[in-house]
């Protein structure tokens, strides 16, 4: 007895929990219901659905079935789960989620991309408050808009040029050569025909090592751990390291954590600080040398010199800041497309045999690959674009729309008036508060309407077809399209097509047994061991990992050198 009155305490307590989470679902969902009534009376022809933000998954526990059958559904991980499915019932292939707190209308209609990015990009700008998070060493050509954005781009275009794309296929071409040099002394070593790689960390190390030495002017071995200079914990090679691993990391957590007596986290803060240190000495020496080297930071650094004008010119910090920003999108980009690149050719191992055709009848084999035969070799390009296509570097854009010139307007027409995207600092109701719009790239890139019956599959054959004139340029967009397009899209596309024309040239490849499941292992048969791999590297290849970027899982195979080679 003398336990009864904890007893009943805790059934109050019990009690009360449950009508305050009951009665915390039904407001939610009364006010995501009056938010989706709202946007439907503006746009009737409009899809919507209902989703419950990620935070609140644990509500979906208690009252999902019930709302399901009220017309409710859920699109968490949506765009990679369903692609373009959603959208088979619209009538435009645009459609809205409606959240509690939240409208967002995605966009997978090529018309509506071109109208959005390219025909009236002042009336859906970029929502700059969502990419101040990438602002940690100044503005740059990501985080602004408007008359500050052109400064920047105005900056930054010009150094994207064919002196520095010749140099970005130099610094592949040295680099893949000490990835060889590396297999061959493993090989000696192991006593083995073939060379097991994780392939996404090998092309991490490939991609980060060009940029190193194109954008920064810094080389290093392939395996190398760099030069620490006095009074620096990381060299500068570990620090990009650091930055392009544990940016999520960075962004995501309080300042005060990273100052806790948890090594991994001390490490993380002194390599973002450290990366500014090693930059700022950069600048310093790019300034002393005043010499004419091909990489971007030089070509910044002369210049914000020679520029007369101070209003125009980039501060150090904001060069420091765009050259973090051309590190993070230009290293994420290659190295993911390129783990894609050879994780399908494993699968699909005939366009391993395409590819070696082509690169013969361009390249002798006394030869080696040259810049000039960049332009040449558009099945190596099909490859990488049919990659993107499948797996986007980012999987969408945000955008909202904008007030207009005269800063009153409410809402802003959508493919000639069809739809009326609210604006959401002018919204005419509470309810339309905090709608923006997305250019989603997946439900776009497998768009049945531009990619025929099978969108899923991976058939680069697409892109050199007799008809690949007539594939809609605005239905493929993973470097985004007008003003905003990607400045290092060139600089990607030099990158892979010398790197996989290089591998492809002095090797084979297949998938490593290893990727079996360990019962196939122990007691499979040879064929249900590689059948057992196969369809753990599929899997590792389809599920990709979402944080700021696509990225598959991990993929291991084995790397054969050619006897031709």
């Amino acid at each position: 007895m003398a336990n009864q009155p904890i007893l009943i305490y805790l059934v109050a307590f019990g009690a009360a929990f449950t009508a305050f989470t009951l009665a915390w679902i039904a407001y939610l969902h009364i006010k995501m219901y009056r938010r989706g009534v709202a946007f439907q009376r503006v746009n009737p022809n409009m899809k919507i659905i209902y989703s419950v933000p990620s935070g609140f998954r644990i509500l979906r526990s208690f009252a999902g079935s019930t709302l399901r059958k009220l017309g409710f559904k859920y699109a968490n991980g949506w765009d990679l789960i369903a692609k373009h499915e959603p959208f088979a019932d619209t009538q435009d292939d645009i459609l809205a989620i409606i959240t509690p707190f939240s409208t967002e209308v995605n966009v997978a209609n090529a018309d509506a991309v071109r109208e959005i990015a390219l025909s009236r990009p002042s009336e859906y700008p970029k929502p700059v408050e969502m990419y101040n998070i990438l602002s940690l060493y100044g503005h740059n050509v990501v985080t602004t808009e408007g008359d500050e954005w052109k400064r920047h781009r105005r900056v930054t275009v010009p150094h994207f040029n064919e002196k520095n794309n010749a140099y970005v296929h130099e610094s592949t071409m040295r680099t893949l050569e000490g990835a060889f040099a590396k297999w061959k002394s493993d090989k000696i070593a192991n006593g083995s025909e073939e060379t097991e790689i994780d392939v996404h960390n090998m092309m991490f190390r490939v991609a980060l090592s060009v940029i190193s030495d194109a954008a920064f002017g810094v080389q290093f071995e392939f395996d190398g751990e760099g030069y620490v200079p006095p009074g620096f914990t990381f060299s500068f090679q570990r620090s990009l390291e650091i930055l392009s691993l544990h940016l999520v990391e960075y962004i995501a957590f309080p300042k005060w954590a990273f100052k806790l007596p948890i090594r991994y986290l001390r490490d993380i803060d002194v390599g973002f600080s450290d990366f500014h240190r090693h930059m700022r000495s950069l600048v310093s020496t790019a300034r002393t040398e005043k010499s004419e080297k091909a990489n971007l930071l030089a070509a910044l650094v002369k210049a914000a010199d020679i520029e007369s004008d101070a209003d125009k010119a980039l501060s150090e910090d904001e060069m420091i800041s765009n050259m973090f920003i051309f590190l993070f999108a230009g290293h994420e980009t290659t190295a993911n497309v390129l783990s894609y690149a050879t994780a399908y050719m494993a699968l699909l191992p005939e366009y391993q045999d395409k590819l070696y055709e082509e690169t013969n009848k361009v390249i002798p084999l006394e030869e080696t690959p040259a810049y000039k035969h960049f332009t040449q070799l558009p099945f190596t390009m099909a490859i990488m674009n049919e990659s993107m296509r499948l797996y986007p570097t980012v999987p969408l854009i945000p955008k909202v729309a904008g007030a207009g010139p005269s800063g009153t307007a409410q809402f802003q027409p959508l493919l000639g008036g069809k739809y009326q995207i609210p604006v959401s600092q002018n919204a005419s109701e509470p309810e339309l508060e905090g709608t923006s719009i997305h250019i989603s790239f997946i439900p776009l890139h497998y768009n049945p309407k531009y990619w025929g019956p099978d969108p899923e599959a991976f058939r680069p054959e697409r892109w050199v077809a007799d008809d690949a004139d007539s594939l809609n340029r605005y239905a493929w967009a993973p470097f985004s399209v007008g003003g905003r397009a990607c400045l290092g899209k060139k600089f990607s596309q030099v990158e892979f097509v010398c790197a996989l024309t290089m591998l492809n040239r002095y090797y084979t490849w297949r998938i490593s047994p290893e990727m079996a499941d360990e019962e196939a292992k122990k007691n499979g048969t040879k064929e249900e061991i590689e059948a057992s791999a196969r369809a753990n590297c599929r899997k590792e290849v389809e599920k990709p990992e979402r944080a700021i970027t696509l990225k598959p899982g991990p993929v291991r195979l084995l790397f054969k050198r050619r006897t031709t080679a």
